[in-house]
């Protein structure tokens, strides 16, 4: 049995991504597939929510790509939850233009979400993704992430 939400929601971003609109299934039968796969119906429930919360969150515009720069102060609950490498991933899509300081704080507030207890580099980089393929006008940005973590590029803090 699977036991997390980053697990169902890795197993439905890999799984269901590519399904085509004619395609999509409704919420019910994907449950019944999620439970046959393995996970629980609690954590399958929350994952839901996850999914939820993520498409209700405001979309701010791509515009802030341009001239902002802003330092991120982690809040101790953060600090606690979020290992180095973890902080350091992030501070690296942001210099690198993956994402805005807008899109981090979607990420940070989805990976809090999550309810893990240590997030590391390998949440950040699915949380990343989800979050950039759920928002319109962010394709190429998604082109990248999706580079990051189905790629062989590792990254590591030095």
């Amino acid at each position: 049995m699977k036991e997390t939400i980053f697990d169902v929601l890795v197993y439905l971003f890999e799984h269901y991504i590519d399904v085509g609109d004619e395609q999509v299934m409704e919420q019910g039968k994907l449950k019944s597939e999620l439970l046959e796969a393995g996970f629980s119906e609690n954590y399958v429930d929350r994952a839901f929510d996850w999914m939820d919360e993520l498409t209700s969150l405001p979309v701010t515009a791509i515009e802030n790509y341009l001239g902002q720069s802003s330092m991120r102060i982690y809040s101790p609950e953060e600090r606690q939850r979020f290992d180095v490498d973890a902080q350091g991933f992030l501070l690296f899509l942001e210099q690198a233009g993956i994402i805005d300081s807008s899109r981090r704080e979607l990420i940070i507030d989805r990976a809090m979400a999550l309810g893990d207890t240590v997030l590391t580099v390998e949440h950040i980089k699915w949380v990343a993704l989800m979050v950039l393929f759920s928002q319109a006008g962010m394709e190429g940005h998604y082109s990248q992430m999706e580079e990051l973590v189905y790629g062989d590029i590792p990254f590591e803090l030095h």
